[in-house]
């Protein structure tokens, strides 16, 4: 290559590579070469001495319904009046994230009726685990971004942030001092020290591409995108085989507590924004760690309501 001009493509790389290590010249402006590659960390971007990246953003709406529709097929589409506005609804839950839109599209190119449609639906928004296109092939893909973060610390941050509402702006000192209640970050050496640590950590889960930073009416909050935030919910709980450890039930219009099968493997709980008037009974619950009631509309709590936590 030493004698060529050429382009080079490197393709989800997820550290540094010495392209004089592997005997690649390095391009500059004399030499005419070029190396472009993808990454989903902003740290490597960094180190591979990148300073302007281009960031590839999720769709459009209406962009990522053309992207749905060509995966799925105008036979699909047409195959029943109602799949047409079904679909576009399909395609608004992977919430513009190409990756998401290719394999549910795949997935529903084969289903020809609307109650198959309707199903997709339910499942997509109840609880989107269940749709087995995004366990097995949409999650294993994400969570090598989980994996390669550094420390069991940053990724419980991580996985407290699914706690959260879907679409939620989680103000990034709130949070922080929810992680320090928490004790996922240790606060005895100063809560200065504490919250530093907090906003280090947000840092490298935006780097990671796992979290977004945005403004919310003059606050610093974050985002988590709802693909991101399921493939949480799905690690922790396991990959999805104990699903009432995480149980996250916020901003579902709930009324009453939800239902649970075996109070014993709960760890963290989070009914927040809903319409639970009255907490009452005495769930046995000894493993749970996290509670979040906030803006539940809570009226009255029975005093056995804690007695066995």
């Amino acid at each position: 290559l030493r004698k060529k001009r050429f382009v080079l493509f490197l393709d989800d790389i997820w550290e540094k590579v010495d392209l004089v290590e592997i005997g690649v010249p390095f391009p500059t402006t004399q030499n005419g070469c070029k190396v472009a590659f993808t990454t989903r960390s902003q740290a490597v971007c960094a180190h591979m001495g990148v300073e302007e990246p281009m960031e590839v953003k999720c769709l459009e709406e209406n962009d990522a319904f053309d992207l749905f529709h060509k995966i799925v097929g105008q036979k699909t589409l047409g195959s029943d009046p109602e799949i047409p506005e079904l679909a576009r609804k399909v395609a608004k839950k992977c919430c513009g994230l190409p990756l998401a839109l290719n394999v549910v599209g795949e997935t529903m190119s084969c289903k020809r009726t609307k109650q198959e449609w309707y199903h997709t639906i339910d499942v997509m928004t109840s609880y989107a685990i269940e749709f087995y296109s995004m366990k097995d092939k949409i999650f294993p893909l994400l969570k090598y971004s989980y994996d390669n973060l550094e420390g069991e610390q940053v990724k419980s941050c991580l996985l407290y942030c699914a706690l959260f509402p879907e679409d939620d702006r989680i103000p990034k000192e709130k949070l922080i001092g929810l992680w320090i209640c928490e004790g996922i970050i240790d606060g005895s050496e100063g809560i200065e020290k504490a919250e530093n640590k907090g906003y280090e950590i947000i840092g490298s889960l935006v780097r990671a591409s796992l979290l977004m930073e945005v403004g919310w009416y003059r606050t610093e909050c974050v985002y988590m995108h709802d693909v991101v935030r399921e493939m949480a919910l799905w690690i922790a709980t396991d990959l999805g085989i104990q699903k009432e450890a995480f149980i996250v039930r916020a901003s579902v219009g709930l009324h009453e507590m939800p239902k649970v099968e075996d109070w014993n493997v709960v760890r963290r709980m989070s009914l927040m924004n809903n319409k639970i008037h009255h907490l009452s009974g005495s769930p046995e619950c000894l493993e749970l760690t996290t509670l979040l009631l906030r803006r539940a509309n809570l009226a009255n709590i029975s005093s056995e309501f804690f007695k066995s936590m």
